[in-house]
């Protein structure tokens, strides 16, 4: 007994959303900025050492239209801490961050951003505790995106 296949072409919405750009779409707005990072958090719940925190933050933002539903657009948001590090206030020991967030947030003039992240001595992911990072964005359609210092504080439990 033979069995037909048939074949049925669907078109799905979501592949237009990803295809090619075209004349209309609207540019991606990108930028790259470096924020100084400070801050310090406590010993606490069984830590070991207070930690106090110094590098740069990079953020990268990039604005993303909606060009198959109208929907508003939206500000993509890559937080690289990498470059922030942490020292233990009474050992002298070094702290890691080895932490990269991406965010999606309404595109805002201005908004309030708060990215929780991973630190450990030595990099060691079984002593891992964490902390927050938070900053501000200022957005423009003249300016592009600016950020405020990232102020580093205890992770705040829930």
């Amino acid at each position: 007994m033979k069995t037909m296949h048939r074949l049925i072409p669907v078109l799905l919405a979501g592949a237009l959303a990803w295809g090619p750009s075209t004349a209309a779409d609207p540019p991606a707005i990108e930028k790259t900025v470096v924020a100084a990072a400070t801050g310090a958090v406590g010993a606490a719940g069984g830590a070991s050492e207070a930690v106090v925190f110094v590098g740069e933050a990079q953020i990268s933002g990039k604005v993303i239209y909606d060009t198959v539903f109208g929907a508003p657009p939206i500000l993509e948001i890559i937080v690289d801490l990498s470059k922030v590090t942490g020292r233990g206030t009474r050992s002298g020991k070094p702290y890691v961050v080895s932490s990269q967030a991406i965010l999606h947030r309404p595109l805002l003039a201005f908004d309030q951003v708060e990215v929780s992240f991973p630190f450990a001595a030595g990099g060691s992911p079984l002593q891992a505790r964490s902390a927050t990072a938070s900053f501000g964005i200022y957005y423009s359609a003249a300016k592009g995106m600016t950020t405020t210092p990232v102020r580093i504080s205890p992770h705040a439990p829930i």
